[in-house]
């Protein structure tokens, strides 16, 4: 099967524009549209999602990087469970520890189990059934919700960075969401050895914007490059990260790779 090209919301795209990026990803045939869950964006991660299903029919949507601080499991299965019913199965969500900075202007103490503990609490709550939970982090008695449980299960994706991130993802979730590096292959190898999930590689993309990432691909070949190199290796997934709907549409040239 070929690497699916996704996309990921550009962060600074203005909430009146969002229904009109939304149009276009499905139109030029992307896999999947990631939506930050970020205090630097102009708009909030769930509504844009909700404008997003609204105005597409086969694109697949993905919530995230969301965390287990401002999102609270249990607010995060309620609108999950919504969620993946109002889109008729197209939803994924993935976790990752936050933004330390930010937390911290807000009070938050980041916990080295809260990701994980999120994760098993949110299986329960999202499946309807009645989740007890004991951890460091959350304590969860004996709560059903009265969300109706998906027909089609929401697959939990973590997000990876270092090592721990990794192991994480390969012991309780999904699948795994990670950036684009040099070592990025070698590191997929160390990992998955006793199982094999679903991977997928975030590459800021821009022509033009020199406010966007400063690590960013700022050529199609570039872009077209680094997509052929996750391919060969195994990776399922591509989500390019653009800049406005200059760089979304240019993106689509590397479409041709995709399912």
């Amino acid at each position: 099967m070929a690497i699916h090209i996704s996309v990921e919301l550009s962060h600074i795209c203005p909430f009146d524009e969002i229904t009109t990026h939304a149009t276009a990803l499905e139109a030029n045939g992307f896999h999947r549209v990631w939506i930050p869950d970020t205090v630097v964006s102009p708009w909030e991660a769930w509504l844009a999602a909700s404008l997003i299903m609204q105005h597409t029919t086969s694109l697949q949507i993905g919530l995230g990087v969301t965390n287990p601080y401002t999102r609270h499991p249990v607010v995060v299965a309620q609108m999950a469970a919504t969620m993946q019913q109002y889109s008729g199965g197209r939803l994924t969500i993935s976790l990752g520890r936050g933004i330390g900075r930010f937390l911290e202007k807000a009070g938050i103490k980041q916990h080295i189990k809260a990701v994980e503990e999120c994760v098993h609490v949110l299986r329960g709550l999202i499946a309807g059934e009645r989740t007890s939970f004991s951890g460091d982090v959350f304590q969860i008695d004996a709560m059903k919700l009265r969300t109706h449980p998906p027909d089609t299960p929401v697959p939990i994706y973590l997000a990876a960075v270092g090592p721990a991130g990794w192991d994480s993802a390969i012991r309780v979730a999904d699948g795994v969401a990670t950036f684009y590096s040099d070592k990025i292959a070698e590191t997929r190898r160390q990992f998955m050895t006793e199982r094999i999930i679903p991977a997928a590689v975030l590459i800021p993309f821009s022509l033009s914007r020199t406010d966007f990432f400063e690590s960013r691909v700022t050529s199609i070949d570039g872009l077209r490059q680094r997509v052929a190199i996750l391919e060969e290796t195994g990776f399922d997934e591509v989500i390019v990260a653009y800049g406005d709907i200059k760089d979304l549409e240019a993106s689509a040239q590397v479409l041709g790779a995709s399912v």
